[in-house]
């Protein structure tokens, strides 16, 4: 064996050594966060599991039920009716909130005057807490002193019965809903915005792109990453929205504005069913999951066109 080979075999082991305690320590590292999933997530998620093949409620024996619950739930027009609903709230309210928040963003990515200051401005809804924001338009809409009443009225327009029928309490669920969660989407994607570079921009509009060109073939494939994030993040903010429903409405008139999640505590700390209530939870789960593994599936082909997925 010659002294090169020699060298070279030692040089693999020494390799194969500093992989190895890499591995230990990437192992580590990832290792806390896996098993704090397990803790926080996985294994409230297996009680909730347990406890939607039961019967259980404060004060009466648990008994076992198997599938009840879930027959029990899909048999019930009243859920099917609230589920086509939270699919529909959930597109509407994310597309909004992305075509608003993408406006938003090209303008800031201008040259503005001020654009710290109005930067400022925008991010002021997402600084509020939840509740507090939607007390603040609850009053805003109310018909007998709100400020959006007063100036449609002024305008010689019939004010709207905000909160007293089903199609404009949606309205005002769905506009308090955009307006809370689009501005930071728009701080993401004005971010997205502001790292495309220049050359690329200029070199567009030097083979004779007007903006919108610029924008479709240019702009929007770069920032296409970041949109597909926030659809995701949006989606599942959506899918469990409670705090808005539960502050304006109570899920009414009636049950005109309930969505899942909505339907879930009215269940289970409203009648103390909580077995049909984790049936619920689980529904929930399953949607969110279907949902945000389209938006993935749907990311991953415009990233990757070439890819098989």
């Amino acid at each position: 064996m010659t002294t090169n080979s020699i060298t070279a075999a030692q040089g693999r082991r020494r390799r194969k050594k500093t992989r190895t305690a890499e591995d230990f320590v990437a192992i580590g590292a990832m290792a806390t966060p896996i098993l704090l999933l397990l803790l926080f997530i996985g294994i409230p998620a297996a009680v909730l599991l347990a406890t939607a093949f039961t019967d259980y409620s404060p004060g009466i024996a648990t008994k076992f039920i198997g599938w009840k619950n879930f027959t029990t739930l899909f048999n019930s027009s009243v859920f099917y009716t609230i589920l086509l609903r939270n699919i529909v709230y959930v597109i509407g309210v994310v597309s909004l909130q992305l075509l608003v928040a993408l406006g938003i963003a090209l303008i800031l990515d201008n040259d503005l005057r001020y654009r710290r200051i109005w930067m400022a401005l925008l991010i002021a809804p997402f600084a509020i807490s939840p509740v507090v924001g939607v007390v603040i338009w609850k009053n805003l809409l109310d018909p007998s002193y709100g400020l959006v009443n007063y100036v449609i009225s002024s305008l010689g327009l019939p004010p709207v019965p905000w909160m007293s029928t089903p199609l404009t309490s949606m309205i005002a669920v769905v506009i308090v809903a955009v307006w809370r969660g689009f501005p930071f989407i728009a701080i993401i994607l004005f971010a997205a915005l502001r790292g495309i570079p220049d050359e690329v921009k200029e070199a567009a509009r030097m083979d004779g792109a007007n903006s919108f060109q610029v924008f479709w073939y240019v702009k929007l494939p770069f920032i296409m990453p970041a949109l597909s994030i926030m659809a995701l993040f949006e989606t599942i903010f959506a899918v469990r929205e409670f705090d808005t429903i539960q502050t304006m409405t109570g899920g009414g008139p009636g049950t005109s504005t309930s969505l899942l999640s909505h339907y879930l505590y009215r269940t289970a700390f409203g009648t103390f069913r909580f077995g049909m209530g984790a049936s619920v939870g689980w529904v929930m789960l399953a949607l969110t999951m279907a949902m945000a593994a389209l938006i993935i599936w749907r990311a991953y082909r415009d990233m990757f066109p070439k890819s098989k997925a």
